[in-house]
């Protein structure tokens, strides 16, 4: 699995199943999501998804998935990010080139771009620091475990995309 073979591209709806049973698999290993959802082919497409991108090795298959929500008003935000724990670890960096497609996407449309992470999220805090995400908030989920708590998150915005940051492309 060399990181030159695997692309990351639009999603097509023909792959639900197989993305259903890699979510299965990091919502087994991490916990991800919080509480199983009754339809998870519907979790993955959430209200206001405008766009989902997978990473996939064209001799494995499906390796991560994301997606950014927006609503035409305010920035959007990512959503449903996740990698197969089987693909962790080797020198992919999927999430960062997840990232990458939504970045481009929210950069294309004009919009700034949010994220949302739980608090003991360690590792997912950790990528979007070291990708430059600035943490700019933090607050409470709208959501319950599935033993009806409400979860601290961070709230994280993407670098380079708001006014008055440095863009690349756009002189300061």
């Amino acid at each position: 699995m060399a990181q030159g073979l695997v692309g990351v591209r639009p999603r097509r709806a023909e792959e639900m199943a197989a993305l259903v049973e890699m979510l299965r698999e990091v919502h087994l290993k991490d916990g991800y999501p919080s509480r199983w959802p009754e339809d998870p082919e519907g979790w993955l497409s959430p209200p206001g998804l405008a766009r989902a991108w997978v990473a996939e090795d064209p001799e494995t298959g499906l390796l991560g998935h994301v997606g950014v929500v927006a609503d035409g008003e305010g920035p959007a935000g990512v959503t449903r990010l996740f990698v197969s724990p089987a693909a962790r670890g080797r020198g992919l960096a999927l999430g960062a080139r997840l990232l990458e497609a939504v970045t481009e996407w929210a950069r294309e449309q004009g919009l700034g771009l949010v994220l949302d992470v739980v608090e003991d999220g360690g590792s997912a805090i950790a990528l979007y620091e070291r990708l430059g995400w600035q943490l700019v908030e933090r607050g409470t989920a709208d959501w319950e475990t599935a033993d009806g708590r409400r979860l601290p998150l961070r709230i994280y915005r993407a670098p380079g995309m708001w006014e008055g940051e440095d863009q690349p492309g756009k002189t300061p």
